[in-house]
């Protein structure tokens, strides 16, 4: 194969970013111009890879593999002696497990993650506090589930077997040996002149955010930069890792046997895609995300192709779905989409499916999160479901297709025998009973018009039962029902306070159940006591990324809801009023100074000076945030939206 670097400029509303491929040989058209060209600092935005920073980290572990140093199958304590959790299966954790996503922990630790224009290392430097009053969701290896925790520990894997910082060794020890010169993280290109703008759908023009879990998800690089990485998994290639190890790589963790568990690997969110593995075609793929930024590194070890797409907007479903269009052309195989099966009714629903009948909790994106479905099957004519959130509420029916799958029909209907019509893109769920719970999973196809599709099939749903607990222990849940909860201690740089407000609904559908709904989506937790609400779901997949338990402290005004992943919350009870007076004591201290905005000073402004090591944020009475000093060349005078609230975060207001 002749040795090409081509680069694409993407200049659409949806995505704004470089399109690298690395090692592709082109029939027609060859670009000369942009070969190592493309890897000079003006000539390319640098982004946060999101995501694809976990093939990064894997990576690194692995060349210490390579070395002799770390073995996969040791337990993570022998690497980091102070790594414990309230959960004595923790160690059990292996390091492979953090790799492939199996360990068992919850998911995320979310103090000082995400932040903007800033290097503070809170994150890094509390993580091992943050996971030691945890416990697990699960036994170690027993499934996979989308869990950042577990890279942020490689993270500190790498830097307690090598002795490095891991921002010095990604760039010298991973990025460079594949040609890389502008990869490093945030630690390296804070305040960069490169950096790609980091504009919002609004346009409005905010600071750089700075991700600083950063084995996660906090690598920067530049898109011919990535690409090159992926050109080091290659076959043949051992400018960075031994055959051995990319072969352990690309391996499913439970070999492909159950189509509905996640297909990740070491580091990969996939080792097989149906469309071209009917191909013979091995593609690898993992998709990263952000606030803004947004990647998707797509590699064909045995054709040679490596494909990056980075971006400021969309997502990284979208990024993923250019990547596979651009592999397409590069493997030059027209009309390689797999048929859209076709589906017709297959008559009455079989009466064994009433014992299935029932509540389900089931993580639906298209709801906001954790919705309860309530399935019934009418005369056994069709499924009948009705989602219900604090936020939203829809009905779905679908129609028995045979072979135990029920399709989506596009519309609700009253009296199926009228006749009912099959969705033109349709979901398509089922029932599974294992390892004691009944489950649902679900084939789905996203589609982006113009642009592609994209197939998943995942467990997204289980069936629960009441949970009957008592007048007593409901009553602590009750009192700060449906009550506005203000985020109180992430750093004064987070990104989190762009969701800062959160609240808590008491279900009434399935009693003995609460929903939280916080920046990170709506989850459904089961009442323990009068201070407890614990994360239950036992879905054998990444519909389990990400759970937390709370725990609620205080009485009345002094009401604090503590959520296991590190964030705290205050009732707006205990709230007080700003009407303009910057003298107050309680702005000019540290951390979060919650206030509801005043009838004297709403629907008007107010001039505010702050110190450089402060910000503010205004949300309106809906929780949206109107106002906040990222923004870049935010006035200073602040907004008050009637019914609304401010905060002053770290704040020194002269």
């Amino acid at each position: 194969m002749k040795n090409r670097k081509l680069k694409y400029m993407i200049g659409a509303a949806l995505l704004a970013g470089i399109v690298g491929l690395s090692n592709y040989s082109v029939a027609a058209g060859d670009n000369e111009t942009a070969s190592d060209s493309a890897s000079d600092k003006n000539n390319e935005y640098i982004y946060c890879v999101g995501s694809v920073s976990k093939v990064y980290v894997t990576a690194a572990v692995m060349r210490l593999v390579d070395e002799g140093k770390v073995k996969l199958n040791d337990p993570v304590t022998e690497y980091i002696p102070d790594f414990k959790m309230a959960d004595e299966r923790y160690k059990d954790i292996t390091v492979r497990m953090l790799m492939d996503h199996t360990s068992g922990i919850m998911g995320t630790s979310q103090v000082g993650s995400f932040l903007y224009d800033s290097t503070d290392t809170y994150h890094h430097d509390h993580l091992l506090d943050t996971l030691s009053k945890q416990r697990l969701k699960a036994d170690p290896g027993k499934y996979a589930a989308y869990c950042n925790d577990g890279f942020d520990l490689l993270e500190l894997i790498v830097e307690n077997v090598s002795g490095m910082s891991y921002t010095d060794y990604v760039s010298k020890m991973v990025a460079s040996p594949t040609g890389g010169s502008r990869t490093g993280s945030n630690l390296s290109f804070i305040r960069d002149k490169d950096l790609a703008p980091a504009y919002t759908s609004g346009n409005l023009l905010y600071d750089n955010e700075s991700c600083m879990c950063i084995g996660a998800g906090g690598v920067y690089s530049t898109a011919s930069d990535v690409a090159k990485f992926g050109t080091s998994f290659f076959n043949g290639i051992d400018s960075l890792l031994s055959d051995k190890s990319k072969a352990e790589m690309s391996k499913a963790w439970n070999g492909g046997s159950d189509e509905y568990e996640d297909c990740s690997s070491l580091g990969w969110d996939s080792v097989t895609l149906p469309k071209y593995e009917e191909k013979s075609v091995k593609v690898l793929g993992k998709g990263g995300d952000v606030l803004l930024n947004h990647a998707y590194l797509m590699v064909a070890p045995d054709e040679e192709i490596s494909i990056a797409v980075l971006s400021t907007g969309g997502s990284s479903m979208y990024n993923g779905m250019l990547a596979e269009a651009i592999m397409d052309a590069a493997l030059n195989t027209e009309g390689i989409e797999a048929q859209v099966p076709q589906y017709e009714p297959a008559g009455d629903v079989p009466s064994e499916y009433d014992d299935l009948a029932g509540y389900y909790t089931i993580q639906n994106a298209l709801e906001g999160g954790a919705v309860i479905s309530s399935i019934s099957f009418p005369g056994h004519k069709y499924m009948h479901v009705e989602n219900t959130s604090p936020v939203n509420t829809s009905v779905t029916d679908y129609v028995y297709v045979g072979d135990g799958e029920f399709a989506e029909l596009a519309y609700e209907v009253e009296d199926i025998d009228a006749g009912a019509k099959i969705a033109g893109n349709p979901t398509i769920i089922s029932f599974v009973k294992k390892d004691g719970g009944t489950y649902i999973a679900a084939k789905m196809k996203d589609q982006a018009p113009g642009l592609g599709t994209y197939d998943r099939s995942s467990y997204i749903g289980e069936k629960i039962e009441a949970n009957p607990v008592s007048e007593e222990s409901l009553a602590p849940w009750e009192a700060i029902n449906g009550k506005n909860l203000m985020l109180s201690n992430d750093v004064f740089s987070s990104a989190n306070y762009m969701y800062g407000i959160a609240a808590a609904y008491t279900c009434k559908e399935v009693p003995g159940y609460v929903f939280l709904i916080t920046g990170q989506g709506t989850r459904l937790l089961k009442i323990e006591d009068g201070s407890h609400a614990l994360a239950f779901q036992t879905m054998p997949s990444s519909s389990n990324r990400d759970l937390i338990d709370v725990t609620i402290t205080g009485k009345g005004n002094e009401t604090r809801l503590v959520s296991s992943s590190g964030f705290e919350y205050i009732l707006e009870d205990s709230i007080p009023e700003f009407n303009g007076d910057l003298s107050d004591e309680r702005i000019n201290g540290s951390g979060a100074s919650w206030f509801k905005i005043g009838s004297q000073v709403a629907n008007g402004t107010v001039s505010i000076e702050r110190s450089e090591d402060s910000e503010i944020y205004v949300y309106n009475k809906y929780g949206d945030v109107i106002y906040t000093t990222h923004i870049k060349d935010a006035a200073t005078d602040v907004p008050m939206p009637k019914d609304g609230w401010i905060v002053f975060l770290n704040s020194q207001i002269t």
